[in-house]
């Protein structure tokens, strides 16, 4: 294939590795008594005085016991509420009613006419795979976040959508696709989104780029509208209970190599990577070298586990792009390598997925356990398995 203008190449010189409080206060009452004064005396005449009568004792006044005051009860601590965490990254969510709706999984471009990508960074989980040529697209996945603005450039879906669906119960959202790639969402039974047809209304062109770089949808009104509008609300009830395909706590990492950057080539000129940023905590993402700076949140796009899955790919010659470039088609069930990204270093996986109906399992090649990554958002990234991965130590 020859390469594109619009790309260049980079060579990294790196190694190869493979082919995310009441207190109450009581208070006593006090009580007093009060004392009657004796009468006044008057002047003695100069008869001879009487035998003076004693003069009466007042009677004392009873001075009343103290009233007892109850003995105060302590108000109990409330017990409180467990942290409520997204399911897609284990970050914490201020309120549950964001996930009574299904992950909305929307296609997004990487096209270099489309970059930057706009609220990429706002998804809960990105899914980036191959498609035509070897370029890659990403699946943003929006469930728990709430966000006005635009997200984009929506582009046309794939076959892996699937097996995404299958997996992990997501609504793919996408505008076009191919005749055949309709023709197996139909009989798999997907229920999907796709704004080329239908006359959905949640689709609309921004910005300078031309067609078909600046098709753009709003996140927020798509997940408003699955109460109001029928369609939705028929394909709300089609997608399932999610299914999140990574687990998230504080658990120990194995030792993994100490990386501080990794490159990600498809083919001779495609090519994206990650670098590890100590301080935020992050991997921060280029493209073909250049940081890719989102659109929308102005930050570049960035990640805290990044899984990468090595599949076989098969090249779909029946089925091609308008350019003619043969789709892909992804083996998402059987078994295989991959790698994981997180903290700086890399550490060697393995993923299965007997049939089409179970979930992926991802477990450490070193100890055989459950993979549990740390909270924060992760790429999915689906890579055949002649993409060379190369690192550069730390």
């Amino acid at each position: 294939m020859q390469r594109p203008d619009w790309l260049r190449l980079s060579w990294p010189p790196t190694r190869q590795v493979g082919g995310i409080v009441g207190t109450v206060v009581a208070g006593a009452v006090l009580l007093g008594a009060s004392l009657i004064g004796t009468p006044d005396e008057r002047p003695a005449a100069s008869v001879p005085s009487p035998t003076a009568s004693p003069t009466a004792t007042p009677s004392p006044t009873a001075t009343p016991e103290p009233t007892s005051s109850p003995t105060p009860t302590a108000t109990p601590e409330p017990t409180p509420e467990p942290e409520l965490a997204c399911p897609l990254n284990g970050l914490p969510i201020p309120d549950r009613r964001l996930l009574r709706d299904p992950a909305l999984a929307v296609q997004i471009e990487n096209h270099p006419q489309a970059r930057p990508a706009r609220n990429l960074g706002r998804a809960d989980m990105v899914v980036e795979a191959t498609v035509e040529g070897d370029v890659t697209r990403y699946t943003g996945i929006y469930l728990c976040r709430q966000f006005g603005g635009l997200a984009g450039p929506v582009r046309s879906g794939r076959y892996y959508l699937i097996d995404l669906w299958r997996d992990v119960r997501v609504l793919p959202y996408m505008f076009g696709a191919g005749a055949e790639t309709v023709r197996r969402y139909n009989r798999a039974g997907m229920p999907f989104v796709n704004g080329i047809s239908g006359r959905w209304p949640y689709f609309q062109r921004f910005g300078n780029a031309p067609a078909p770089h600046n098709l753009y949808t709003d996140i927020g009104t798509v997940r408003d509208a699955f109460r109001t509008d029928p369609r939705l609300r028929e394909r709300v009830r089609e997608v399932g209970r999610l299914r999140p395909p990574f687990r998230f706590g504080r658990e120990p990492l194995p030792r993994g190599r100490p990386v501080r950057h990794v490159e990600i080539w498809t083919n001779s000129y495609w090519h994206f990577g990650w670098t590890w940023d100590s301080r935020q905590r992050r991997w921060e993402r280029s493209e073909a070298g250049v940081r890719h700076v989102d659109a929308g949140t102005g930050e570049v796009l960035n990640a805290r586990s990044i899984v990468v899955q090595l599949v076989r790919e098969t090249v779909v010659r029946l089925s091609t792009d308008p350019g003619g470039f043969p789709r892909r088609y992804h083996h998402l069930v059987g078994e295989g390598r991959g790698v994981l990204y997180v903290d700086g270093k890399a550490i060697q996986l393995r993923w299965s997925r007997p049939t089409a109906r179970d979930r992926t399992i991802w477990r450490f090649s070193e100890t055989g356990k459950r993979v549990t990554l740390p909270p924060g958002v992760v790429w999915w990234e689906i890579m055949p398995n002649y993409a060379r991965v190369l690192e550069t130590p730390r």
